[in-house]
């Protein structure tokens, strides 16, 4: 096992690329010592630190440094992780709330993401108590924002297309959307402190609304004009029908009137965190 002396130095990072891997560039300060990070495709020759191009699983260990971050994949991250000879002190890694809120879903594939979530966290904790380093596991609940959101974007894209948008009228369960650039700035908390701030913390984003409510906003940022329509379950079911593959699953169709509200005070009270409300603009559903 390579273990990290004193000579050894800066940050390691994977999931660059992606929506929360791009707010955290561009929250980087000319301090942070990020050493490497792991991509899939080569970007743009000119960034400051080395890009290493390859993906998970495959990849040969990369340079020993003092904390390594994980912004994609879970399973594929502990699976690589558990195989390397690496050491960080600090180890920072984005689960999901998915692992508490799935768990139960009618949907066989949402109820098996739940599980890997679960065996992830527990291997990941097993392997860094086993190697010395102390794990930073934080659990974003709905991301959004920068345009690239996957899961409010859907209800958006049905309303521009209909000018109306069914929801049943009991999706009132209660959501706290995370925006990408708090979920990048704690991740960047846990690699700048003094200390390692060791634990498995829920993320929730700093506003707890209604679900239908929470479409509402949605749609008077980006599809102004579009009705939102509060209809019995009957009705919802033929609206499903009739979007076909542009429509929400069966697992988030029964959680519409479920509360998926977790406590945002240890992870605040630990990396010193905003609570930003939710107030998405047209900037944040493109198209």
């Amino acid at each position: 096992m390579e273990m990290l002396g004193e000579q050894v130095r800066g940050w390691g990072v994977f999931g660059l690329t992606g929506l929360v891997g791009e707010s955290l560039r561009d929250q980087l300060q000319p301090g942070d010592p990020l050493a490497w990070a792991v991509t899939r495709q080569a970007p743009a020759a000119g960034d400051r630190w080395q890009w290493i191009v390859g993906g998970l699983p495959g990849l040969a260990d990369p340079p020993p440094v003092q904390a390594i971050a994980s912004l994609g994949p879970l399973d594929a991250f502990t699976d690589w992780f558990e195989a390397s000879s690496l050491a960080p002190r600090r180890l920072v890694v984005l689960g999901s709330t998915s692992r508490h809120g799935k768990a139960d879903s009618p949907d066989p594939g949402e109820r098996a993401l739940a599980g890997r979530l679960a065996d992830c966290e527990a291997r990941l904790a097993a392997c860094c108590e086993k190697r010395g380093c102390a794990l930073t596991l934080l659990r974003p609940t709905l991301i959004w924002g920068r345009g690239r959101d996957r899961n409010l974007a859907r209800w958006v894209a049905l309303a521009r297309r209909w000018r109306w948008l069914p929801l049943p009228r009991t999706a009132h369960g209660l959501r706290q959307p995370v925006h990408a650039d708090d979920v990048a700035a704690a991740v960047l908390a846990a690699l700048r402190a003094p200390e390692p701030v060791a634990g498995h913390f829920d993320l929730p984003g700093g506003e707890t609304l209604a679900y239908d409510a929470m479409v509402a906003r949605c749609l008077d940022a980006a599809a102004p004009g579009a009705r939102l329509l509060r209809v019995p379950a009957p009705l919802f079911r033929l609206g499903l029908a009739l979007a076909g593959r542009r429509g929400p699953g069966p697992g988030v169709v029964a959680r519409l009137d479920r509360d998926l509200a977790y406590d945002g005070g240890p992870v605040r009270a630990a990396l010193g965190l905003p609570a930003r409300p939710f107030r998405p603009g047209p900037e944040d559903f493109p198209g």
